[in-house]
């Protein structure tokens, strides 16, 4: 199978985080060709690629102002390309051993795709994603995906042309311009959450989903809760995630006032001692630009990274705890102010698709209009759960 790996980026700020992504697959997979869209691509940028032999600068132009929206246009353009597989990585993804290790054996017609980052918004244990766009619902996931990285190949390509049939609608588009990442509508906040939407829908419920398991086999570093208790545990007794993402916080692009409130500071000193910033620093002296947000900005990140040793684990760990506290004493007080409801679903394994299912009995559920062009009404088949299993 004709294997690539698939890497697109067109803001300048996020070059170092581009540069630590090339360098990290040139360690661990240097036998992999890696085909990067880069639109602004210097001549600086396109000298100090050569350090990377197996990066090919693409000149295929995709169609530009789609931002991470750009993903299942450019991974058809690869399989146009006669690449049987693609594997799309987020430039702001540190790689930390070989990605064959998690990411081969899986069949043609096998997805691979992650769990996304804690959080309540993140829920689609009811398939509400596929209920808003208007698709008769084909099976259930307990979590939004996450497209930091994606395998597909070329069966896929249906998915594929539909998803940037969707990412490109108006309706689709008038949500993006709302700044405010939350207050845009469930279903239309992201590319990933239209892509949940079609693979919980009918139409593709037929094909394998391969879940990279969020601390297992992927870090979501996203905010306070990007990095737990649990999985810097997991990290100390030797499971070692092969991707580390550093999404919404860029420490490479991050402002360091020295004043802020309370909350703020907690923040950006949890930035500060970010997993991927302490497994960049091997990689600082090859990056031939500014590094010095590698460095401590603040009092407590310095204290942490040596009372942690720089080790990405250990640095951190009293913060993790303090706030993985707060967020399930939080759950707790939720909990008892919530009657019995249903068990949510087992997260591990692999996803079972629900075949033909059958409404019984439907509950009509209506939600506000929030942008023009959607289904705002459809009925709640009932669904069998998916189920999961260790893999």
């Amino acid at each position: 199978m004709k294997s690539t790996i698939c890497v697109a980026e067109d803001r300048a700020a996020c070059e170092p985080a581009l540069k630590i992504l090339l360098l990290s697959l040139n360690q661990h997979c240097p036998w992999l060709e890696v085909n990067l869209f880069y639109p602004i691509a210097s001549y600086d940028f396109r000298t100090w690629m050569k350090k990377c032999s197996k990066v090919v600068l693409q000149t295929a132009r995709l169609k530009s102002n789609y931002r991470w929206n750009i993903k299942p246009q450019a991974l058809l353009c690869l399989l146009d390309q006669g690449f049987d597989e693609v594997i799309w990585i987020d430039s702001d993804i540190l790689v930390t051993r070989n990605i064959a290790d998690v990411l081969s054996g899986l069949d043609r017609e096998t997805i691979a795709v992650t769990e996304d980052a804690v959080g309540t918004e993140r829920d689609d244990s009811d398939a509400r994603r596929a209920r808003l766009w208007g698709f008769p619902v084909g099976r259930i996931l307990p979590f939004v995906l996450n497209t930091g990285v994606l395998r597909v190949t070329k069966p896929h390509q249906s998915l594929l042309k539909r998803w940037w049939e969707l990412v490109q609608s108006d309706a689709y588009q008038d949500c993006q311009k709302i700044a405010e990442w939350k207050k845009r509508p469930v279903h239309l906040k992201g590319d990933q959450d239209v892509l949940t939407a079609l693979l919980t829908s009918r139409e593709f419920s037929n094909i394998p989903v391969r879940i990279l398991w969020r601390g297992k086999h992927i870090l979501q570093v996203c905010g306070v809760s990007g990095y737990t208790t649990a999985e810097r545990i997991a990290k100390l007794r030797g499971n070692q995630p092969t991707f580390i993402h550093q999404f919404c916080y860029k420490p490479w692009s991050e402002q360091w006032p020295s004043e802020q409130n309370l909350r703020k500071y907690l923040n950006r000193t949890y930035v500060d001692v970010s997993p991927y910033t302490l497994l960049a620093l091997r990689y600082r002296n090859e990056l031939d630009c500014d590094t010095q947000w590698m460095d401590p900005h603040y009092k407590l990140s310095r204290v942490l990274r040596i009372l942690g040793m720089g080790h990405p684990a250990l640095t951190g760990l009293p913060m993790a705890i303090v706030f993985d506290f707060g967020r399930l004493a939080k759950w707790a007080l939720r909990a008892t102010r919530t009657a019995a409801g249903a068990t949510r679903p087992s997260r591990r394994g692999l996803l079972k698709s629900a075949a033909n299912p059958q409404p019984s009995t439907p509950t009509q559920y209506s939600f506000e209009p929030t942008c023009s062009g959607l289904a705002q009404n459809s009925s709640k088949p009932a669904t069998d759960i998916a189920v999961l299993r260790e893999e």
